[in-house]
């Protein structure tokens, strides 16, 4: 009775509020040297963190004082595949580890940048995650994930081969998904509602598992999925060989007049193209050393070899430093 006459049946609320100023939050000036023959660069979605593969090893640089750390895989593993989570300073990394039999498994660490922690993905009995390999030569090709359902999908095989598609809830459970037999391309996943997207080479149509017809522009012209945003909307571009002359932002359900249609000037490479999670479409112009933002067309310039984009700006390597240019 107390909480209904003093709460619930009251009809006066006080507040407390701040200002907080976006604009004055502090940003780190990025400029990271790396070795020579490092690869496989990425970026922490916000910029806080920079890595890179050097000798099969992962390293971490802390943006804000280029303090460097390395994520342990253990004896007889190698790195297969990493990504960074698209809203917080979390890596996943996937590895290959050989039994003394010599049977291949796929296997998982969860690194937290800022605790400088990894851990093994394990369920609830507190087995470690692991996906068992037919062939050797099988490999992580793909990850793409959702925070807002903790659901992750690892696209698993060899060139020339059909891949398998696995599914990880938040409770480290692995079950294989089903998808149409075909030639998989490109591979994203609806955020909100958990369905996984993929490009189907094979009949040149974007699919949803679950959903029976398949997604197609009306275009004569090639398809080519280049992600989804948080919103739940599906990026697919139009074009020949690679090059893309035509954005679609389209609907899982609804008709297409929910859709928008972009048209590119000049025919931009698939690679190029970057969708972020509140739905902007940047174009990297690597001949002007520019990268543009498709909507209101404002350009960014910056220096040296473009590597990659991430919420706020662009990472390039600029002598054999990773600098960043903020939007």
């Amino acid at each position: 009775f107390l909480f209904i006459d003093k709460f619930y049946l009251n009809d006066e609320t006080v507040f407390n509020t701040k200002k907080v100023d976006a604009a004055s939050k502090k940003v780190n000036k990025i400029n990271v040297e790396i070795p020579d023959g490092a690869d496989y660069t990425g970026v922490s979605y916000c910029g806080n963190y920079i890595s890179y593969c050097e000798i099969g090893t992962v390293k971490v640089v802390d943006t804000s004082n280029n303090k460097k750390k390395q994520i342990d895989l253990g004896s007889g593993c190698t790195l297969s595949m990493y990504k960074w989570l698209p809203d917080r300073d979390i890596m996943l990394v996937s590895y290959k580890y050989i039994d003394a039999s010599g049977k291949g498994y796929i296997k998982f660490k969860s690194y937290n940048a800022k605790k400088d922690e990894s851990t093994s993905l394990c369920n609830e009995k507190s087995k470690e995650l692991s996906i068992p390999l037919n062939d050797s030569g099988s490999n992580v090709q793909n990850i793409t994930l959702s925070t807002a359902t903790n659901v992750t999908y690892v696209q698993v095989g060899k060139k020339g081969t059909l891949s398998k598609i696995y599914r990880i809830n938040v409770m480290a459970q692995l079950e294989a998904t089903k998808y149409a037999s075909c030639i998989l391309g490109n591979i994203s996943v609806v955020n909100k509602e958990d369905k996984l997207v993929y490009e189907d080479r094979s009949s040149n149509r974007i699919r949803v598992v679950g959903i029976t017809n398949a997604i197609a522009t009306g275009e004569n012209a090639t398809h080519y999925l280049l992600g989804t945003d948080d919103e739940d909307m599906i990026y697919i571009g139009n074009g020949e060989d690679n090059k893309v002359s035509k954005i679609f932002s389209a609907t899982i359900t609804g008709s297409k007049s929910q859709w928008k249609t972009y048209n590119l000037s000049t025919p931009s490479d698939t690679k190029d193209i970057y969708i972020t999670r509140s739905g902007k479409i940047y174009i990297n112009e690597s001949g002007k050393s520019k990268v543009l933002e498709l909507e209101s067309g404002k350009e960014t310039d910056y220096k040296g070899t473009f590597v990659k984009i991430f919420d706020t700006g662009i990472i390039s390597n600029n002598k054999g430093k990773l600098t960043g240019t903020y939007f």
